[in-house]
């Protein structure tokens, strides 16, 4: 299969274990899904999980990224937000790439596989042909091979266009704020009932054994 020529990334960060809020950003981030017609990455910049939560606390960190895996996410900034065990639990729940200092994720979006896209934590001197640095930044901008994103708010959604003809270059930029009457996706819903089922009986497992 060809390798894009071009690419669509919407991104969100610092969801913060608002199981709550995904319903609603699964319908936004379809909306802005269907304005497109290049291949589109959905990606997250960290901070998916707070200890604040409880549902967090009682998965180890995985509750809000088994629900973005299920909305078709590609790869997720997990890095110190999981231990070893987690990980490896997770890792067997998920499609979605789990990016940490030490593990980047290949671009696979079937039926296409491009080893030249990666999103890393790690951008270094390599062949890439573009390297999207999940560690959220100031401001978006490409520097040589490397993408980087400006950080958002939970709620929010970036969108960046990419030109993949020749040397890497951003073609549209901005940031989206998801309209107050955006209504949840029934399926997602339905989803975020399910982890939350599944974290009261770890939690109740736990209590347990105490």
């Amino acid at each position: 299969m060809e390798k894009p020529l071009s690419l669509q990334l919407l991104y969100t960060e610092r969801i913060g274990g608002d199981l709550a809020l995904l319903p609603r950003l699964h319908t936004f981030l379809q909306t802005l899904k269907r304005t497109e017609r290049r291949a589109t990455l959905l990606l997250d910049l960290g901070d998916a999980c707070a200890d604040a939560a409880w549902h967090c606390r009682a998965t180890g960190g995985r509750s809000t990224l088994i629900v973005l895996d299920g909305m078709g996410y590609h790869a997720a900034n997990v890095e110190g937000a999981l231990d070893l065990e987690n990980r490896e639990k997770l890792g067997e729940q998920v499609t979605m790439g789990l990016v940490d200092r030490s593990r980047d994720w290949v671009y696979q979006v079937p039926p296409v596989r491009d080893p030249g896209i990666i999103a890393t934590l790690r951008a270094s001197e390599r062949s890439a042909r573009l390297q999207i640095l999940l560690d959220p930044t100031e401001t978006t901008r490409i520097e040589g091979n490397v993408l980087k994103l400006a950080t958002v708010s939970a709620g929010q959604v970036g969108a960046v266009a990419v030109d993949l003809q020749g040397h890497p270059r951003i073609s549209a930029a901005g940031i989206h704020d998801m309209p107050p009457e955006t209504a949840p996706n029934p399926s997602i819903a339905g989803t975020v009932d399910f982890v939350l089922s599944e974290a009261r009986y770890y939690l109740k497992m736990r209590e347990d054994s105490a």
